[in-house]
């Protein structure tokens, strides 16, 4: 019975915290990803916390159901009840956001990301284009371990991709959908990484891995560069100090 309690208990979720005047956008998505986990284990608010649901601003009218309609079915859900599950989630985000308005929160959202956008604007988290150009300041730091450099440009690019409610267009089209990691910017991530520890060290891996690297991607081979990273570094400086003498 101990050993299953133990296993249950794995899944359980963090104490959901309150938000404080000083967070990054990593503390702020480690915020919002324990609420809305925490939140979806109750039915009543799990059909809000979908990207594709949205509701009006709550109007002074006591009947307002800010856009809901009823369920079709006989036994489902009306617009009025809907409303209050709604109100009392929105509520409960509130609590644990107490540095933002509960107004916005609680009378003003129209959605989910509406929410989450309000809170990363107070923030100055708010995606624009740009964010992105400031990807080039990211420079390697010594002491720092390159894993670390590599890691801080991953979420970067992370934190940057389109998403709902970003608020920015790409050509002219507005995303509606989470964009993901493509082959190409992963590559990208790494030979960027690469270049960044040291400028011959492109160089060096394409000479080292250019067997391995006809029929695989320069990220599939991140896991055995990073092993071999000193001596390839090594041969990098190497090739420096022969290019100068």
């Amino acid at each position: 019975m101990a050993s299953n309690q133990n296993i249950n208990n794995r899944f359980v979720a963090p104490k959901q915290w309150s938000l404080c005047e000083n967070e990054t956008l990593n503390s702020f998505e480690s915020w919002r990803n324990n609420l809305v986990y925490t939140l979806q284990l109750d039915t009543r608010f799990s059909p809000f916390l979908c990207d594709n649901s949205v509701w009006l601003k709550k109007a002074r009218n006591a009947t307002d159901t800010r856009g809901l309609a009823a369920d079709t079915a006989a036994e489902g859900l009306t617009a009025a009840t809907k409303c209050a599950h709604l109100d009392m989630l929105l509520g409960q985000v509130a609590n644990f956001a107490p540095i933002i308005s509960r107004r916005q929160i609680v009378h003003d959202s129209t959605s989910i990301n509406s929410v989450w956008q309000t809170i990363k604007i107070h923030y100055g988290f708010q995606t624009t284009g740009g964010n992105f150009i400031d990807f080039t300041s990211i420079k390697y730091a010594p002491p720092e371990r390159p894993e670390t450099l590599y890691q801080r440009m991953l979420s970067f690019i992370e934190n940057n991709l389109l998403s709902p409610g970003c608020g920015i267009t790409h050509k002219g089209t507005v995303y509606n959908e989470y964009e993901d990691f493509s082959p190409t910017v992963e590559n990208l991530i790494v030979l960027m990484w690469l270049r960044e520890v040291h400028p011959n060290l492109p160089a060096i891996v394409k000479q080292e891995y250019g067997s391995d690297l006809r029929s695989q991607t320069l990220a599939s081979l991140k896991p055995e560069i990073s092993s071999a990273l000193p001596c390839l570094i090594d041969k990098a400086k190497l090739l420096s100090e022969n290019a100068r003498s």
